[in-house]
Protein backbone atom coordinates (compact mmCIF):
# COMPACT_ATOMS: atom_id res chain seq x y z
CA UNK A 1 0.00 0.00 0.00
CA UNK A 2 0.89 3.69 -0.54
CA UNK A 3 2.00 5.51 2.47
CA UNK A 4 -0.37 8.61 3.12
CA UNK A 5 -0.74 11.49 5.19
CA UNK A 6 -4.43 12.84 6.51
CA UNK A 7 -5.14 16.80 5.42
CA UNK A 8 -7.68 18.98 5.26
CA UNK A 9 -10.56 17.60 3.60
CA UNK A 10 -10.89 20.55 1.06
CA UNK A 11 -10.21 20.37 -3.00
CA UNK A 12 -9.64 22.39 -5.49
CA UNK A 13 -11.17 21.86 -9.09
CA UNK A 14 -9.13 23.36 -12.17
CA UNK A 15 -9.97 22.81 -15.86
CA UNK A 16 -12.32 20.14 -14.24
CA UNK A 17 -10.03 17.77 -12.62
CA UNK A 18 -10.22 18.02 -8.68
CA UNK A 19 -7.58 17.64 -6.12
CA UNK A 20 -8.67 15.82 -3.38
CA UNK A 21 -6.61 17.34 -0.49
CA UNK A 22 -7.21 14.90 2.43
CA UNK A 23 -4.79 12.90 1.40
CA UNK A 24 -0.93 13.04 0.50
CA UNK A 25 0.84 10.14 -1.37
CA UNK A 26 4.30 9.74 0.63
CA UNK A 27 5.54 7.16 -1.22
CA UNK A 28 5.20 4.16 -3.36
CA UNK A 29 5.33 0.28 -2.27
CA UNK A 30 8.57 -0.88 -4.68
CA UNK A 31 8.06 -0.80 -8.40
CA UNK A 32 10.73 -2.04 -11.04
CA UNK A 33 10.54 1.17 -13.15
CA UNK A 34 13.33 0.81 -15.88
CA UNK A 35 15.36 4.17 -15.86
CA UNK A 36 14.84 6.57 -18.12
CA UNK A 37 17.69 6.67 -20.94
CA UNK A 38 18.15 6.41 -24.80
CA UNK A 39 16.53 3.42 -25.42
CA UNK A 40 14.06 2.98 -22.54
CA UNK A 41 11.67 5.99 -23.03
CA UNK A 42 8.42 4.30 -24.20
CA UNK A 43 8.57 1.31 -21.43
CA UNK A 44 9.66 4.21 -18.47
CA UNK A 45 6.50 6.06 -20.27
CA UNK A 46 4.33 3.36 -19.87
CA UNK A 47 5.04 2.39 -16.70
CA UNK A 48 5.16 5.48 -14.90
CA UNK A 49 1.85 6.63 -16.65
CA UNK A 50 0.24 3.19 -15.32
CA UNK A 51 1.95 4.07 -11.60
CA UNK A 52 -0.03 7.51 -11.64
CA UNK A 53 -3.60 6.42 -13.11
CA UNK A 54 -3.03 3.85 -10.47
CA UNK A 55 -3.21 6.57 -7.45
CA UNK A 56 -4.88 9.01 -9.38
CA UNK A 57 -1.59 11.03 -9.73
CA UNK A 58 -1.37 11.63 -13.61
CA UNK A 59 -2.87 15.16 -13.27
CA UNK A 60 0.27 16.23 -11.83
CA UNK A 61 2.49 14.85 -14.31
CA UNK A 62 0.38 16.00 -17.56
CA UNK A 63 -0.28 19.47 -16.32
CA UNK A 64 -4.20 19.04 -16.08
CA UNK A 65 -4.20 19.61 -12.44
CA UNK A 66 -2.87 23.30 -11.91
CA UNK A 67 -1.67 24.21 -8.52
CA UNK A 68 -4.06 26.49 -6.62
CA UNK A 69 -3.60 29.86 -5.38
CA UNK A 70 -1.92 29.81 -2.41
CA UNK A 71 -3.34 32.61 -0.54
CA UNK A 72 -7.40 32.64 0.16
CA UNK A 73 -9.15 35.72 1.30
CA UNK A 74 -11.34 35.03 4.81
CA UNK A 75 -14.92 36.52 5.16
CA UNK A 76 -13.62 39.47 6.75
CA UNK A 77 -11.00 40.36 3.90
CA UNK A 78 -7.74 38.96 4.97
CA UNK A 79 -5.36 37.02 3.11
CA UNK A 80 -4.77 33.83 4.54
CA UNK A 81 -2.72 30.29 4.04
CA UNK A 82 -4.38 28.40 1.68
CA UNK A 83 -3.76 24.61 3.14
CA UNK A 84 -5.44 23.22 0.10
CA UNK A 85 -2.17 24.52 -1.93
CA UNK A 86 0.28 23.62 0.73
CA UNK A 87 -0.79 19.90 0.09
CA UNK A 88 -0.70 20.13 -3.70
CA UNK A 89 3.24 21.49 -3.25
CA UNK A 90 3.78 18.84 -0.75
CA UNK A 91 2.49 16.11 -3.04
CA UNK A 92 3.98 17.54 -6.50
CA UNK A 93 7.58 17.73 -4.82
CA UNK A 94 7.23 14.13 -3.66
CA UNK A 95 6.24 12.80 -7.02
CA UNK A 96 9.24 15.36 -8.87
CA UNK A 97 11.44 13.71 -6.18
CA UNK A 98 10.13 9.94 -6.94
CA UNK A 99 10.39 10.62 -10.96
CA UNK A 100 13.97 12.01 -10.99
CA UNK A 101 14.96 9.11 -9.32
CA UNK A 102 13.89 7.23 -12.30
CA UNK A 103 16.08 8.74 -14.02
CA UNK A 104 19.10 7.50 -15.43
CA UNK A 105 22.41 9.12 -14.14
CA UNK A 106 23.49 9.46 -17.72
CA UNK A 107 21.11 12.32 -18.46
CA UNK A 108 20.18 13.49 -15.50
CA UNK A 109 21.95 16.82 -16.06
CA UNK A 110 18.95 17.45 -18.46
CA UNK A 111 16.49 17.77 -15.63
CA UNK A 112 18.64 19.93 -12.95
CA UNK A 113 15.79 23.02 -13.67
CA UNK A 114 12.81 20.80 -13.18
CA UNK A 115 10.35 22.10 -10.95
CA UNK A 116 7.46 19.97 -10.95
CA UNK A 117 6.15 16.55 -11.60
CA UNK A 118 5.13 18.19 -14.92
CA UNK A 119 8.31 19.87 -15.30
CA UNK A 120 10.01 15.96 -15.45
CA UNK A 121 7.60 14.85 -18.21
CA UNK A 122 7.47 17.06 -19.84
CA UNK A 123 11.10 17.60 -20.60
CA UNK A 124 11.81 13.46 -20.88
CA UNK A 125 8.67 13.95 -24.17
CA UNK A 126 11.39 17.08 -25.27
CA UNK A 127 14.44 14.69 -25.24
CA UNK A 128 12.79 11.48 -26.87
CA UNK A 129 8.92 11.90 -28.10
CA UNK A 130 10.14 12.64 -31.51
CA UNK A 131 12.88 10.32 -31.40
CA UNK A 132 10.00 7.71 -30.36
CA UNK A 133 8.52 8.67 -33.65
CA UNK A 134 11.26 9.13 -36.35
CA UNK A 135 12.04 5.40 -34.83
CA UNK A 136 8.68 3.88 -34.87
CA UNK A 137 8.59 5.51 -38.91
CA UNK A 138 11.87 3.92 -39.79
CA UNK A 139 10.95 0.33 -38.16
CA UNK A 140 7.73 0.77 -40.49
CA UNK A 141 9.52 1.60 -43.73
CA UNK A 142 12.03 -1.52 -42.94
CA UNK A 143 8.78 -3.60 -42.24
CA UNK A 144 7.50 -2.92 -45.51
CA UNK A 145 10.60 -3.00 -47.48
CA UNK A 146 11.68 -6.41 -46.31
CA UNK A 147 12.02 -8.86 -48.73
CA UNK A 148 12.77 -12.93 -48.65
CA UNK A 149 15.47 -12.88 -51.48
CA UNK A 150 17.76 -15.55 -51.20
CA UNK A 151 16.61 -16.13 -47.21
CA UNK A 152 14.78 -19.61 -46.63
CA UNK A 153 11.35 -19.33 -45.64
CA UNK A 154 11.95 -19.54 -41.77
CA UNK A 155 14.85 -17.21 -41.82
CA UNK A 156 12.79 -14.82 -43.79
CA UNK A 157 9.70 -15.29 -41.32
CA UNK A 158 12.42 -14.82 -38.29
CA UNK A 159 13.28 -11.20 -39.76
CA UNK A 160 9.49 -10.54 -40.44
CA UNK A 161 8.71 -11.61 -36.41
CA UNK A 162 11.92 -9.95 -35.49
CA UNK A 163 10.49 -6.39 -37.16
CA UNK A 164 7.25 -7.22 -35.37
CA UNK A 165 8.49 -7.39 -31.44
CA UNK A 166 10.46 -4.23 -32.69
CA UNK A 167 7.63 -2.25 -33.67
CA UNK A 168 5.63 -3.71 -29.97
CA UNK A 169 8.24 -2.54 -27.91
CA UNK A 170 7.44 1.05 -29.71
CA UNK A 171 3.84 0.52 -29.03
CA UNK A 172 3.11 0.65 -33.19
CA UNK A 173 2.04 -3.25 -33.11
CA UNK A 174 1.46 -4.67 -36.63
CA UNK A 175 -1.45 -6.79 -37.05
CA UNK A 176 -1.78 -10.24 -37.46
CA UNK A 177 -3.44 -9.21 -40.91
CA UNK A 178 -1.22 -7.11 -42.22
CA UNK A 179 1.79 -8.88 -41.41
CA UNK A 180 0.34 -11.48 -43.46
CA UNK A 181 -0.84 -9.52 -46.00
CA UNK A 182 3.08 -8.72 -45.48
CA UNK A 183 4.59 -12.18 -45.77
CA UNK A 184 1.98 -12.91 -49.13
CA UNK A 185 3.41 -9.67 -50.59
CA UNK A 186 7.19 -10.56 -50.17
CA UNK A 187 7.14 -13.76 -51.63
CA UNK A 188 7.79 -14.93 -55.14
CA UNK A 189 5.39 -16.81 -56.62
CA UNK A 190 7.89 -19.42 -56.89
CA UNK A 191 6.99 -19.92 -53.17
CA UNK A 192 3.55 -21.35 -53.89
CA UNK A 193 2.05 -18.64 -52.17
CA UNK A 194 -0.03 -18.33 -54.82
CA UNK A 195 -1.96 -21.72 -53.98
CA UNK A 196 -2.49 -20.62 -50.22
CA UNK A 197 -5.25 -17.92 -48.99
CA UNK A 198 -4.37 -15.48 -46.24
CA UNK A 199 -7.69 -15.07 -45.15
CA UNK A 200 -8.65 -18.66 -44.26
CA UNK A 201 -5.63 -19.89 -42.57
CA UNK A 202 -3.68 -18.62 -39.29
CA UNK A 203 -0.16 -16.75 -39.83
CA UNK A 204 1.68 -19.79 -38.28
CA UNK A 205 -0.24 -22.34 -40.32
CA UNK A 206 0.66 -20.46 -43.53
CA UNK A 207 4.36 -20.41 -42.46
CA UNK A 208 4.55 -24.20 -42.15
CA UNK A 209 2.68 -24.63 -45.54
CA UNK A 210 5.07 -22.65 -46.78
CA UNK A 211 7.78 -24.28 -45.28
CA UNK A 212 6.58 -27.73 -46.46
CA UNK A 213 6.33 -26.64 -49.69
CA UNK A 214 9.93 -25.04 -49.78
CA UNK A 215 11.32 -28.28 -48.51
CA UNK A 216 9.99 -30.52 -51.43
Amino acid sequence: MATTDSVASDSVEPHGLVFAADHIVNSFPRHDVVKLDEGTFVQWKQQVRFIFNGYDLFGFVDGSLSAPPRFLQSLEGALMLNLVASAFQQQDNLLTSWLLSTISSSILSSFTDVQSASNVWTTALALFAADTDMKQSRLHHEFHSLKKESLSIRDYVAKLKGMCALLEVSRSSISTVERTAELFASLPSACGATSLSPTTLPFQRLVDALVEYENR
